[in-house]
This record gives structure tokens, C-alpha cells and sequence, in this order.
């Protein structure tokens, strides 16, 4: 934002603008390496002294998160600053370094760097980025055939964020089990036609069923020695697989809504769950809609696989695929080369990046 810009802003909004700009550069020195005191070393002890080694953010309540380090679950207060923009600067899946105060009470001394993560704009604030999980190693990307119905579009906004975030995605189709049968045949069910354009793609792929069994095991397979997100539409099953992978885990399960058939949050915040093989879980609340992160339109065509080998058929390097002559991905999607949903939801995530510059 310049000068300009800032000056033709209401004054309630520069104010919180200025408040932002406090609570960052506060932030910011939780993020700053800071020194780690040797345990023996007494002639240099200070108020707060830094323990060794690392911790793992496993839950996040307001002013305090629960980490995982040296085999143990243990609470950690957050300073003051990181409790001021906490769903931005911490998050389920974040590595912290950790002192103890006087009092034995453990305080976030520093948020390390992260290597992924999983954001949107916070639906409250625009301005800020509220990161849902971080460090990431493979997020599943949860749908079902119904109950909830299908909704490629958000899977599709997903995958893009996810990929923007540099986290490897999968999908799981769960509910399997409410395939449409024609003579015994569930692969004729007409929602799968929808799914194929995903089958094509570069990632893992798999159908499940909480409630029969169905490709738990594969899952499983997939899964092992990683730190898994699980996100998704509300109701399509998220804590029931995670249930069924590990039924010893104390994991809420809901059911959808018979008046609307549409999905109920039976998660009401990110946590991780370890399970066995070194596998760990994060099973988050379930979304109906889903924003992009400072998302630039130059790049949103990258992050639809099937565009690449036609791009450099286009007649303009920086085609925007949308109303350019000689497209050759747009001349692709008229012919029915290209799948017309993904295609529509490109154009709309393109419009929507449009309207937000």
C-alpha cells in the first residue's frame, strides 16, 4: 500500500492499520533467534532461560498452545505479543524453542521457521493470514460422493492453496460406501465421472469408507512417519476416518444434517494425533468456503497441472488463459479437452484475485 492509498482510507481503518503495524513489529522478535543458556551455566542464568531442544505445537487455545517435547504433552503461555496475532504467527504443526520462567510456568521464547503451511485470509480480517497448519509433509484433501454433496470448487481452491504453500497433496473420496449401484456395478455412479479429472492428476488418490473399511489400510500405508493434515467440507468425514485408522483415539464424530444434508463441524479446532508408525495427524474444522492468500494472478495457472503442456502453445507468454486470442488452453477447454469444471473454477479464482488487487 502507498501513500496515496493510505491516505484515502477511512480513519477508523488507518487506526487499526497503525495497531496492526504495533502488534507485528512486537511479533517480530519472537521470530528473531535468541540465545540458548547452558543448563550448568549459572554465572550467565537469566529470568527466562531457554530449555534445549524443540517443541511441537500440537493445539492452540487463546493465550496458550499444548507441545509435545521430550515425550510429553506440556502447557506453554504465549507472550503477550504472539497472543495478539496467534491464528497468523502460530499454528498446529509450528517447532518452538521454549523457556521456563520463575514461576516453572513454560513461555514461547521463539516460533522457528517454517518449511509449509496451509493458510487463508482470516474471515475476519482480511488484511491478516490466518495459517490453519504448518510443516506440513502431505495434506489429504477429504471429499465424498455425498452427504455432503460433491463440491469440486472448494477442492479445487485446496489444491491451489496447498501447493502454494508447498505442501504435497492427496484426495480421499470417503463415503464409498453411498456409490449409486447399477447392477451390482458401483463405478457406473455418475458423481465419479466429476472425479476423474482429479484420478489424472499428479498425487495420490484413493477411495474410502469409514464405516465398511474400505481402503483404510491404503490410507494408512500412505500416511506412515508423516505430518498429515486433513482438511475438507464440513460433514465429509474427516474425524471418522482418523477414527477408524486409530479407534483407540478419543476422536468426536458427527453426523450431517438430515435437514439440508449439509455438513456439521464435529472438529472446532486443529489438533494433532499421534498414531502409530511415527504418523501424526492433524484433523482441523471443516470449511464451506475458502479463501486465497496473497495468491498472485501470474502464478494461479501454475498450480493447474493439466495447463502446463498447452501453455507454451499460447500466442502470449504472460496469457492469462481467459480471453486472449490463440489460448491454447482456452481453445482446449471449448473442445472438450480440458475438463469445463476445473477450467470455470480457474476463471473464478482468476476473476476473484482481479477484484482483490
Amino acid at each position: 500500500m502507498d501513500e496515496h492509498d493510505y491516505d484515502d482510507l477511512p480513519l477508523r481503518q488507518k487506526r487499526g492499520l497503525r495497531r496492526s503495524a504495533r502488534i507485528d513489529r512486537r511479533a517480530e522478535r519472537l521470530r528473531a533467534p535468541v540465545p540458548v543458556q547452558p543448563a550448568t551455566d549459572t554465572a550467565t542464568e537469566v529470568a527466562d532461560p531457554v530449555l534445549p531442544g524443540e517443541a511441537l505445537v500440537v493445539a492452540i487455545t487463546r493465550g496458550q498452545c499444548e507441545v509435545e517435547m521430550g515425550g510429553e504433552i506440556l502447557l506453554c503461555h504465549l507472550p503477550k505479543a504472539l497472543a495478539l496475532v496467534q491464528k497468523s504467527d502460530l499454528a498446529v504443526g509450528d517447532r518452538l524453542r521454549v523457556a521456563r520462567r520463575s514461576s516453572g510456568e513454560l513461555v514461547v521464547a521463539q516460533v522457528l521457521p517454517r518449511r509449509s503451511r496451509l493458510s487463508r485470509p482470516d474471515p475476519l480480517l482480511a488484511h491478516r493470514e490466518r495459517v490453519l497448519a504448518a510443516n506440513l509433509d502431505l495434506a489429504v484433501v477429504v471429499t465424498a460422493l455425498r452427504k455432503p454433496a460433491l463440491a469440486t470448487g472448494l477442492l479445487d481452491r485446496f489444491l491451489v492453496a496447498l501447493a502454494h504453500g508447498g505442501v504435497p497433496a492427496a484426495v480421499v473420496v470417503n463415503k464409498y460406501d453411498l456409490a449409486e449401484t447399477q447392477g451390482g456395478d458401483a463405478a457406473s455412479d455418475p458423481e465419479l465421472a466429476r472425479l476423474a479429472p482429479y484420478r489424472a492428476l499428479r498425487m495420490p488418490f484413493l477411495f474410502c469408507s469409514a464405516r465398511s473399511g474400505l481402503g483404510i489400510e491404503e490410507l494408512r500405508q500412505l500416511l506412515a512417519g508423516k505430518t498429515v493434515v486433513f482438511v475438507g467440507h464440513s460433514g465429509v468425514g474427516k474425524s471418522s476416518l482418523l477414527a477408524a485408522l486409530s479407534p483407540e483415539l478419543d476422536v468426536r464424530v458427527g453426523e450431517v444434517s438430515t435437514m439440508n444434508s449439509r455438513g456439521r463441524h464435529t472438529t472446532t479446532r486443529a489438533r494433532i494425533y499421534r498414531l502409530a508408525n511415527d504418523t501424526r495427524i492433524i484433523d482441523t474444522p471443516g470449511i464451506r468456503e475458502f479463501g486465497l492468500w496473497k495468491l498472485d494472478r501470474e502464478e494461479l495457472s501454475g498450480y493447474f497441472e493439466e495447463f502446463e503442456p498447452l501453455t507454451p502453445q499460447c500466442r502470449f507468454n504472460d496469457c492469462s488463459h481467459s480471453h486472449e486470442p490463440s489460448c491454447a488452453v482456452r481453445e482446449a477447454a471449448a473442445a472438450g479437452a480440458l475438463d469445463a469444471s476445473r477450467y470455470e473454477t480457474y476463471l473464478r479464482i482468476l476473476a476473484s484475485l482481479e477484484t482483490e488487487r
